[in-house]
Parts: structure tokens; sequence; C-alpha cells
């Protein structure tokens, strides 16, 4: 099967629809299919780009998407010999909307929890329900990202997936805390290093290692590692004692929630409903925007090995059921079904 992945994002910059999209092209290809990724950017991994992308903000964060007339062309040329398209953030422009128009069988994704005002849009905008009409079936990666799309009709939950096979086998490091994500506000590293400054001053041993594609200030008991491989990151993540994710909002899943649990992490994660939903009772739950309960709760686990042991464990078993593997099965009939209606 010929699978075109089509993401509205940078596909060489950091996120979590980037990595979905990228991961999922491997997989396919790793068991048999042809299958290439369709974005804005340059990558290793093959792909058609359809030229640079710029930076908008957006939700508390920044987007990297491509908004140009020439998309449609270039979109439509990247897919030609597609199968089947799938689409991520079918909505999104201009990549994702321009899909909508290349003539191929389409499956499209959901990922985002959006802003009050894009869910008002998605409510009262009747374009858009034409738009998505033009998919063969489409699926949201959460009861959050479903909520703000399900009067778009038959939309299923397919969870994202992670890497589960062959992940390193390192010794963990004693206090060291991880953690994955932008220098945006809405992912709360200001929490993180507040907390990290607060735990230090009773576990000198503590020590945070931020792991993103921005430029951090580097401190005492702070080490930042910026655009990293995969295959450090995951060696990072194994190593930690425990994983954060102090997100003050606007998060659809958790895909780096999802990477610590599946690392063996002990985690430590904000209380919102899409956090929630992934670990489960496998990880403590503090208060979004919340240094000081942040600092608790690791010291805690800190001061409580085999407690700090334990989560590490159960939350490996529960992250097998957000394995790459099962996403791209989950998949695979909407792909035949679309190719074959």
């Amino acid at each position: 099967m010929k699978v075109a992945l089509v993401c509205p994002y940078d596909i060489g910059r950091f996120g979590g629809v980037q990595n979905q999209v990228t991961l999922m092209a491997a997989t396919l290809r790793r068991r048999g299919h042809d299958a290439w990724v369709v974005a804005p950017g340059e990558s290793d991994q093959p792909m058609q780009s359809v030229g640079a992308s710029g930076t908008w903000s957006f939700n508390d964060s920044t987007t990297p998407i491509k908004l140009s007339p020439l998309v449609a062309r270039r979109v439509r040329a990247a897919v030609a010999d597609a199968d089947v398209v799938h689409v991520h953030e079918p909505l999104m422009p201009l990549v994702s909307i321009a899909a909508r128009w290349s003539r191929r069988p389409l499956v499209g994704t959901f990922h985002a929890d959006p802003s009050r005002f894009v869910r008002f849009l998605y409510r009262g905008f009747p374009p858009l329900r034409w738009h998505v009409k033009g998919f063969s079936s489409l699926a949201a990666v959460s009861e959050t990202a479903l909520s703000a799309v399900a009067g778009f009709g038959d939309v299923g939950i397919i969870p994202n997936g992670v890497e589960t096979r062959r992940l390193p086998n390192v010794d963990r490091v004693l206090g060291r805390v991880v953690f994955v994500g932008r220098n945006d506000r809405r992912k709360g590293l200001d929490v993180a290093l507040v907390a990290i400054r607060s735990l230090r001053e009773t576990h000198p041993a503590a020590h945070l290692v931020i792991i993103s594609p921005d430029s951090i200030e580097p401190e005492p008991g702070v080490e930042v590692r910026r655009n990293i491989p995969d295959a450090l990151k995951g060696e990072l993540l194994a190593s930690a004692e425990i994983f954060i994710a102090p997100n003050r909002r606007g998060e659809s899943f958790g895909l780096t929630v999802a990477e610590g649990m599946a690392a063996g992490a002990a985690c430590i994660v904000s209380d919102i409903p899409a956090f929630a939903d992934v670990v489960g009772d496998t990880a403590v739950l503090v208060p979004p925007g919340d240094p000081s309960a942040l600092a608790e709760a690791m010291a805690n686990l800190l001061d409580d090995p085999a407690r700090l042991a334990k989560l590490g464990e159960v939350a490996t078993y529960r992250a097998r059921r957000f394995a790459i593997d099962r996403t791209v099965d989950a998949y695979l009939p909407r792909y035949a079904a679309a190719i074959s209606p």
C-alpha cells in the first residue's frame, strides 16, 4: 500500500504531531508499505517537502506552518502516487486543507485541544463540515480532541503511539528528572524550573534534564539538551528516575508523557483531562501551574524508592496500550476501506 502522511507543521521542528507522523511512516515502511511524509520543512526521513514554513504564535504556543498560494499544487503533486492520503489536523492551514483537493482517498486525524474560538468555528461554520465530508473516515487521538470535533459526524478515537520496541537498557541516574518540550508558556517549563530549585534545597542530588528545541539558559542542577536525535532522547528518558509534564492546558493527548511511561520513569503530570486519561492510576497528578505541588511530589517520590520503582513499573505496562504498532493496526483497515469503499 502506498500511503502519504500529510502534516501541516514543519517536519524539521519539534512537535508532537510531527513526531507521530514520522513514527507512523517509519512503522508502515517497516511493515512493508510504501509510506512517506508530506509537510513543510526538511527531514532525513522519506518525504516530499512543500517548502519552508513560517512561525506563528497561537494558543500560548508557536506554530510552524506554511501559508502560501503555492501549497495546493505542491501537495497534489506530492500525493499523486498515493493509494491513500492520511491527513493530520485536516482543518489546519494550509497544507492539510490543501490535501482535501488531492483527488485521492482521504483519512483524517484530529490531534488538538483547540481554543474556545476555534471550537466555536467548528460548531458554527458550515464550510468546515462540508470540508470534512470529503474524508472516508475521521479519528481523534483522545476524548479531549474528540470533544472539539464530535459534531463532524462519526469520529472514532485512535490514540497516538510511541515506540516501545528496542528501548535502551541503561541505568537510572540518582535524582534525574526529565522534561521534554518547547519553552512555550503552555508547556510549563517555567513551573519545572521553579520546582527543581526548591527541590534541590532538600535533595541536592536532584537535577533536571531539559530536552527541547529552544535555547534555555542552564543553571546549577539544570542541563539543557537541544535538538538531540530520538535515540539519545530515549536514553535520557530511560536513565530518568522521574519524568515531569507540568503543562498548564491545551493538551489533547500527552505524547511525551507516553514516552516517559514507556521508558519506565515514574511520572508526575499536570491534572488535566488528556494527561489523566493517558496515565490512569500509574502517575502522580498535580495541579497545573503549581511549582510547590510539583516540588513536593518529586520530593515524596525520591524519599520513597519502593514507590518510585513501582510507579515506573506500572507505567511501563500501561504504555503498551500506546505502542505505535497498535496505532498503525487501527488505521490499516481505514486505509483499505478508503481505497475500496
